[in-house]
């Protein structure tokens, strides 16, 4: 009844903990690279809401080609996506093409708020 884990997907300095699930980034990634309509840039925030649970806002950008009307889909798929491959609930907030920062070498993708430290 409880699904299996797998061996290790990426670097365990960039794992977070989310409700009790361990994430990397490239967890994220893969899922968003199979969605059409996303682009290759996001960001992870982790929140802490004033109700006591945590909430996780991925922010990722639209294709380059991929036309604003899109959007609320796009989200849904990609909410549902992540929901059934990394096993947690987040909300997704689409940001135009070129706004997130570019990665180079080291990326930084997670942002944590929840202790008050990025």
């Amino acid at each position: 009844p409880f699904p299996r884990h797998g061996r290790i997907l990426g670097r365990t300095d960039d794992m977070f903990t989310y409700r009790a699930v361990n994430i990397y980034p490239s967890q994220i990634d893969h899922v968003l690279s199979r969605v059409a309509g996303a682009g290759s840039e996001f960001q992870i925030h982790l929140d802490h809401q004033d109700n006591g649970r945590d909430i996780m806002t991925i922010k990722v950008e639209r294709a380059p080609r991929a036309g604003r009307d899109d959007d609320g889909s796009l989200a849904e798929r990609l909410a549902t996506e992540i929901r059934r491959k990394v096993l947690v609930r987040s909300r997704i907030e689409i940001e135009p093409y070129g706004t997130l920062p570019r990665t180079e070498r080291k990326r930084r993708r997670v942002f944590d708020h929840r202790n008050g430290t990025l």
